[in-house]
């Protein structure tokens, strides 16, 4: 009993590290990069915005 609490505690102080990890950016090209991730999904929504609203005004 007491290793399988030992097991999980250490896989949920594994999953809260890594988590960590991949939230918080590692050098200033990981910045850049981030933020053309989020250009570029903001672009993809106006897009796709812009088409439901040209289809729903095309009778």
């Amino acid at each position: 009993m007491q290793d399988e609490q030992s097991k999980m505690q250490k896989i949920k102080r594994f999953l809260q590290a890594f988590s960590e990890f991949l939230r918080r950016p590692k050098t200033i090209f990981d910045i850049k990069d981030r933020f053309r991730l989020l250009v570029l999904f903001v672009a993809v929504i106006a897009v796709l915005e812009w088409v439901l609203y040209y289809f729903e005004n095309v009778k």
